[in-house]
């Protein structure tokens, strides 16, 4: 065990299973709807089943951003009463994020200079490239007239997303009581649905850009964050019965998405703009906050080995994984596939082993990163610990985190 685990006894092993879940859901959706692998163009019943599945899988960025909203702001709610509430917390989470994002940004500029191949799926304008350095990548304005994210650093714009609740989310904590932060987690929910709708009909359109934004995934961060203050404030766990209004009224929006607008699953539409990542949002409230309830059977799924390893590295999966599956078509697939879109030209078991090699050598990349970069930054973590915190060592608790 890594002393970043010894570091904190109120770790939860089984949040560590849903960060496993949520990055296996992103990795198996960019690997499957990216191309190369798969027929897009005239697919097969099993490829038609898993383009579909993998566009439902896609919402594991939905995922980490509730589990993001739980975590954080349980994390800002037991510290909130520390000498160094604001040191602590951002040194900590600049040791966690930052070494190997900004190594990776730093490399990848280098390499594209080098090599057209790489550099030609970078951001074309400098300050777009600068904007990613400073977490403001996700921003239209320097978008130079595009109304998406894509490319090598394409994915990068959650991590945007979540630096800036990170930058905010602080002081709203420090400053009202855990009744106004759950009202205004109640009322930003709607608003991020209002503002989204109102960007799809007024910029936008049909293009994934809406869904980069801020505003538009920020519903998620404060779903979590109202599980969180519930706890902190109760002492209990999330209701079931709300647990079951969340994910069924969730899955219902989804499947009425699925059946009513088949074709947005495969192709950005309007209501999979408007309603998916509510649906999403919703989904994974209801697997977060169920979590937190004495289910051994769902702790047991949740808490395997292979799980939570998966869970362990899941940062630096999401780093790396677009740039290393990108490397692996560039110079592996393409080359066998006869015409662009068609996949390739090899049987169902050679197709899924592909998939499941891109999956294992992302795992290698990130778990020898962990060991030989991050460890190193982890290890810092503890001098920065809050100071005169009041924390209650009570069981109840510790489950927050």
């Amino acid at each position: 065990m890594s002393s970043a685990r010894r570091e904190n006894p109120r770790h939860l092993p089984e949040l560590d299973g849903i960060r496993g879940l949520a990055i296996l859901g992103v990795l198996i959706a960019h690997i499957v709807l990216m191309g190369g692998i798969v027929n897009g163009t005239s697919p097969a019943m099993w490829e038609q089943v898993l383009l579909h599945s993998a566009s439902i899988l896609g919402g594991g960025v939905d995922l980490f951003f509730v589990l993001s909203g739980f975590l954080i702001t349980g994390i800002l709610l037991r510290t909130k009463q520390s000498e160094n509430y604001f040191s602590s917390f951002y040194i900590r989470r600049m040791l966690r994020i930052f070494p190997i994002y900004y190594l990776t940004l730093t490399a990848s500029v280098l390499v594209g200079e080098r090599l057209a191949a790489f550099g030609n799926l970078l951001p074309a304008w400098t300050s777009w490239r600068i904007a990613y350095f400073l977490y403001l990548q996700n921003w239209p304005l320097f978008w130079h007239g595009e109304k998406v994210m894509s490319g090598m650093w394409g994915v990068y714009w959650s991590l945007a997303v979540e630096e800036q609740f990170y930058l905010i989310w602080p002081l709203v904590i420090l400053y009202f009581s855990n009744k106004i932060v759950f009202r205004i987690c109640a009322i930003g929910v709607p608003l991020a649905i209002l503002l989204r709708v109102f960007l799809y009909y007024a910029y936008f359109g049909n293009n994934f850009g809406l869904l980069q934004l801020t505003s538009s995934r920020v519903e998620g961060l404060l779903l979590g964050a109202m599980c969180a203050v519930f706890m902190n404030s109760r002492q209990t766990p999330l209701p079931m019965r709300w647990i079951v209004a969340s994910g069924t009224t969730g899955t219902v929006l989804l499947l009425a998405i699925g059946f009513l607008h088949p074709e947005e699953l495969l192709a950005v539409g309007k209501w999979f703009e408007l309603l998916g990542p509510t649906s999403f949002a919703l989904i994974s409230l209801a697997l977060v906050a169920a979590s937190q309830h004495p289910f051994p059977r769902f702790k047991k799924i949740l808490t395997q080995p292979w799980l939570r390893s998966f869970g362990k590295f899941s940062y630096g999966m999401y780093v790396y994984h677009l740039i290393l599956i990108f490397a692996i078509r560039h110079y592996v697939v393409n080359g066998r596939t006869p015409t662009n879109g068609s996949g390739i030209p090899y049987s169902i078991a050679v197709k899924a082993s592909m998939i499941l090699a891109e999956i294992g050598a992302v795992y290698l990349l990130a778990k020898l990163s962990f060991d030989v970069v991050e460890t190193r930054f982890l290890r810092l973590k503890p001098h920065f610990e809050p100071q005169n915190s009041v924390i209650s060592g009570r069981k109840t608790e510790e489950r927050v985190l």
